[in-house]
C-alpha cells in the first residue's frame, strides 16, 4: 500500500499524486472482489434459472414454432383448435374488428358540431366504443390463458396504443374538470411549443370543439414528430374511453427519487388521493432515505409490500421516480431471491411503472467519476506548493480531518446512493437481479425544451448536454436510457425485462415534473410564470393504473362493479 509520507514534501515520490496512487490500488482491489462478490451472492441468494435455461416465452410462439416445424396434418389441427389459439385469433379479431369501426367514428367525431365537453356520441362512436371493449375483453381472456401474452408484438403494439391513449384522456379530464393549473400549464405549451409570443388561453375556453381540444393536447405534450401523428390519428384516442366505474383490488408501493422524505413526502400527494377517492387504490410511500445505498432503500420497500400485505392480501404494484425505479427492482430481486416467505411477497406483484428511471444509470454519474479524482489531483498538487510554509503537524491535523470526513458515516451512505448512477453500480444491480417474466412494465420519458426547463435545472441540462453530446434528456436521464430494461449489459433477465417492457411515448417534461411542494423553494418567478412544477400530476398514475385493469392484470373489488365514479 502506498504510504502518504512518501508523497508529502521531502518524500521519495513527492512529484507523484497520492491520490493517484491510492485510487489504482482501490480499483485493483473492487476489480479482485468481483469475484467474491459474484459467489457471496450465489451462495447467499436463492436463484431460480442459470443463464444457460431458456426464457419462457408466450404459448402462441411455442404453437407456432411446433406447427411450422410439424409435417402432420392431424398435430397440426389439434394445436390450430387448442384453447391458446383460439384465445389468440378471437383478440386479434376483435381489435382488427374494433379499428375498422373507430375509422368510421373519426369521421363521424370530425364532422359533428358538438362543441360541448364530452358531447354526445352517434352512433359509430358508439359502436366502435363497444367493439373495443370486446377487444378488451378478449385481451383479458387471453392473459388469463396465458399470463405472458402481453409479451406478444401484436399485443405490446395494441397495449401500448391504449397507455398513450389513456395518458390524453388524463389530461383531457384534467381540462375538462379544471383540476389544479392544467388549463393554464397546456396553454404555456402550446405557447412555446408554437413559439407564440403572447399566451393564447386557449385552454381557458369552453367553446371549443372536444376533438380540437384532443389535437392541441397531443401536440402540446408529446415530444416526438412521428409519435404525435400517429397518436392523432388512433381512435383509441379520439374516442376517449374510460374504463367501466368501479373500484381496484389494488396497492400502490411507492418509491421516490435520490432526494425524498420517504414515508412523510408529498410527491404526487394530490393524485395520489384523487386515485383513492375514484378507484380506491391505496398507495404506501416506502421509507427511503436520501442518497442510500440500493440494498438500504430496497430493505425499505419490502417493509412496505411488508405492511401492505398484512393490512390485506391485495395484489401490489411497484412505482419507482428517478433512482426510486432502481431501488424498486433491487426490492423485487430481493424477494424473488429470499426465503420462502419473501418469494411469497412476490406473489402479489402484477405490474411496474417507472417515472423518469434512473435504474440505467446518468451521465452525471460518470461525468462526475471522471472529475472528481482530476479535481483532488489538482487540489492536492496546490497544497504541496504550499506544505513548505506550514508545520508537519498541520499539515498532518488536516489531512487527518479530511480523512475523518470521508470516513464518517453520512460520506459513506452517501457515496453508496451515488453508486447506482455509476456504470459500474449498475453492472453490478443488474448482474444479480433477478425479475418476474410476467409483469407488464409502463414507463414515462421525457425530453427537456426552452419553455419546459425550470431555471433551477438550466445549469445541470446544459452540463447533461455537453457531456453527453445529447439534448434528448430531461435534466438528469436520457430518453434513450429511462426504458423499463438493461442497456449497457447483456444477461438472460436482460431479456426477461425487455419481453416485459411495454414502452410509452416521450413527453416534453422535465425530470422533476412529479415534484410541486418538494421543489418550492428553488422554484423562481419564471416558473411560477410558466407553471413549470404546477403541471399535471393524475398523467403519472392514472395511465398506468386504468391501462392495466383495461387488461385484467388489475382486477375490480367484486362487489364495486357498477358503481358509479366518485368525482
Amino acid at each position: 500500500m502506498p504510504r502518504r509520507e512518501d508523497y508529502l514534501a521531502g518524500g521519495r515520490w513527492a512529484r507523484q499524486s497520492y491520490y493517484d496512487a491510492i485510487f489504482l490500488v482501490a480499483e485493483q482491489i473492487l476489480a479482485d472482489a468481483e469475484v467474491y462478490f459474484a459467489l457471496k451472492n450465489h451462495i447467499q441468494h436463492v436463484r431460480h434459472s442459470t443463464e444457460s435455461d431458456d426464457i419462457p416465452q408466450p404459448k402462441e410462439l411455442q404453437i407456432s414454432r411446433i406447427i411450422e416445424s410439424n409435417n402432420d396434418q392431424g398435430v397440426t389441427a389439434e394445436y390450430k383448435e387448442s384453447k391458446v389459439m383460439k384465445a389468440v385469433g378471437l383478440a386479434k379479431q376483435r381489435i382488427l374488428e374494433a379499428d375498422e369501426a373507430g375509422q368510421e367514428a373519426i369521421k363521424e367525431l370530425r364532422e359533428g358540431e358538438s362543441t360541448k365537453w364530452k358531447g354526445e356520441r352517434g352512433k359509430a362512436c358508439q359502436r366502435a366504443i363497444e367493439f373495443y371493449f370486446k377487444a378488451f375483453d378478449a385481451c383479458s381472456k387471453l392473459l388469463d390463458v396465458d399470463k405472458l401474452a402481453f409479451q406478444l408484438d401484436w399485443f405490446k403494439d395494441f397495449w401500448r396504443r391504449n397507455y398513450d391513449a389513456l395518458m390524453v384522456k388524463s389530461l383531457y379530464d384534467n381540462v375538462d374538470s379544471n383540476i389544479d393549473h392544467v388549463r393554464e400549464w397546456l396553454d404555456l405549451l402550446k405557447k412555446g411549443g408554437e413559439g407564440l409570443s403572447s399566451d393564447p388561453q386557449y385552454f381557458q375556453k369552453s367553446d371549443k370543439h372536444e376533438q380540437d381540444i384532443l389535437d392541441e393536447i397531443i401536440n402540446a405534450i408529446f415530444f416526438d414528430e412521428k409519435e404525435r401523428t400517429f397518436i392523432q390519428a388512433d381512435p383509441l384516442v379520439r374516442l376517449l374511453i374510460s374504463n367501466p366505474p368501479g373500484l381496484y383490488d389494488f396497492t400502490i408501493i411507492s418509491a421516490m427519487g435520490v432526494i425524498t422524505e420517504g414515508e412523510k413526502g408529498e410527491e404526487l400527494a394530490a393524485a395520489f388521493e384523487r386515485l383513492k377517492e375514484k378507484r380506491g387504490v391505496e398507495v404506501i410511500r416506502a421509507n427511503t432515505g436520501t442518497a442510500r445505498s440500493l440494498e438500504y432503500n430496497a430493505g425499505k420497500i419490502e417493509e412496505a409490500i411488508q405492511l401492505a400485505l398484512s393490512k390485506e392480501k391485495k395484489p401490489y404494484g411497484l412505482l419507482g421516480y428517478s433512482q426510486g425505479c432502481a431501488n424498486s427492482l433491487t426490492a423485487e430481486s430481493m424477494l424473488i431471491s429470499g426465503t420462502p416467505l419473501q418469494q411469497e411477497y412476490s406473489k402479489y406483484l402484477v405490474c411496474r411503472q417507472l417515472l423518469f428511471s434512473a435504474a440505467n444509470g446518468s451521465m452525471h454519474g460518470v461525468a462526475l467519476n471522471i472529475k472528481i479524482p482530476k479535481l483532488i489531483v489538482m487540489c492536492e498538487e496546490a497544497f504541496k506548493y504550499h506544505q513548505g510554509y506550514f508545520s508537519r503537524a498541520c499539515i498532518r491535523f488536516v489531512l487527518e480531518a479530511l480523512n475523518d470526513m470521508m470516513d464518517s458515516s453520512a460520506f459513506q451512505k452517501f457515496l453508496g446512493g451515488a453508486q447506482s448512477l455509476l456504470p459500474e453500480g449498475c453492472c453490478t444491480f443488474w448482474r444479480e437481479a433477478q425479475n418476474k417474466i410476467d409483469v407488464p412494465t409502463c414507463v414515462l420519458r421525457g425530453v427537456l425544451e426552452h419553455h419546459t426547463t425550470p431555471e433551477s435545472l438550466e445549469m445541470v441540462s446544459h452540463l447533461l448536454t455537453k457531456q453527453s453530446g445529447s439534448e434528448l434528456h430531461d435534466s438528469q436521464v436520457h430518453v434513450y436510457d429511462a426504458v423499463g430494461h438493461p442497456k449497457y449489459l447483456k444477461n438472460r433477465n436482460r431479456d426477461v425485462m425487455l419481453s416485459c417492457d411495454m414502452g410509452g411515448s416521450i413527453q416534453r417534461t422535465h425530470h422533476w415534473s412529479p415534484l410541486e411542494e418538494e421543489v418550492e423553494y428553488v422554484s423562481t418567478t419564471k416558473d411560477k410564470t410558466n407553471f413549470v412544477f404546477h403541471c399535471a400530476k393524475d398523467r403519472h398514475i392514472f395511465p398506468w393504473v386504468d391501462v392495466n385493469a383495461r387488461f385484467g392484470v388489475i382486477k375490480y373489488v367484486s362487489d364495486s362493479i357498477g358503481e358509479g365514479e366518485k368525482k
